[in-house]
């Protein structure tokens, strides 16, 4: 009787022991859950930051200022939009000098051209133009030509650019090599020639023109303005192989 008394409350002390710590370790896991539930919500959040920094639209207009804060065009002012009108502007300078240049921003078409005059001997005119393809990935080129007024000219063929993750990658093999030689029946030695040719980026549209300067053209001696084939090509955007193609 005796021993079954002591087995009693050995078997009793065991389960209160046993209870207790249960109880604890519930309470232990009760109060890890808000930390648990917090973390969860922050990384949401972080999640649906992301997600909507990528879902971000980059308009023409954000895309030049971007391009302009990474050097890769070369204008003394940024864009800004002041009384439902677009202006190319710059800080003020130490003088309190601010350099405006005439400006065109078509978001609706993805276009934008700035016309610099600088001390007046001409014009350096820089073009951002958007092309989309067929995934909806931007493609975003950059112009630049000189024109005076008795000559217009490119310097290079343009650039074109993808932006991701804060950066531009520069994309290559999307345009044909081309020269101003493709403008004539016989060609000149480019090297000792100066020819007034140059490119345009499309406001509308998808074609890039390549131009021969017809004032340039117009000054020039008869045998060369008889050796002209063309005064203009046209390249067209293939959207879904993200190319150009002469046309």
């Amino acid at each position: 009787m005796k021993n079954r008394i002591i087995l009693l409350l050995v078997l009793s002390f065991l389960f209160s022991f046993c209870s207790e710590k249960q109880n604890k370790d519930s309470e232990k896991i009760i109060s890890e859950r808000p930390d648990i539930q917090k973390n969860k919500t922050e990384s949401n959040i972080d999640t649906v930051k992301k997600q909507k920094q990528v879902e971000k639209k980059l308009n023409i207009a954000d895309y030049f200022n971007l391009l302009k804060n990474a050097d890769l065009i070369d204008v003394p002012c940024k864009l800004q939009k002041e009384s439902n009108k677009w202006m190319c502007k710059s800080k003020k300078d130490e003088a309190g000098f601010v350099n405006e240049c005439e400006t065109t921003v078509d978001i609706k078409n993805g276009y934008v051209k700035i016309e610099d005059s600088g001390t007046g001997g001409g014009f350096l005119i820089t073009e951002t133009a958007l092309f989309k393809t067929a995934e909806k990935k931007d493609i975003i080129a950059v112009n630049k030509y000189f024109a005076d007024g008795i000559l217009q000219m490119s310097s290079h063929k343009p650039k074109f650019y993808r932006f991701s993750d804060e950066h531009f990658s520069e994309i290559a093999d999307i345009f044909p090599e081309i020269n101003a030689n493709v403008f004539f029946y016989k060609p000149y030695d480019l090297k000792n020639e100066l020819i007034g040719a140059y490119f345009e980026l499309p406001r509308y549209g998808t074609e890039i023109k390549y131009c021969l300067d017809t004032n340039f053209a117009a000054k020039r001696e008869p045998e060369f303005q008889k050796n002209i084939k063309t005064f203009e090509i046209s390249f067209s955007f293939d959207k879904n192989r993200g190319k150009f193609f002469f046309k």
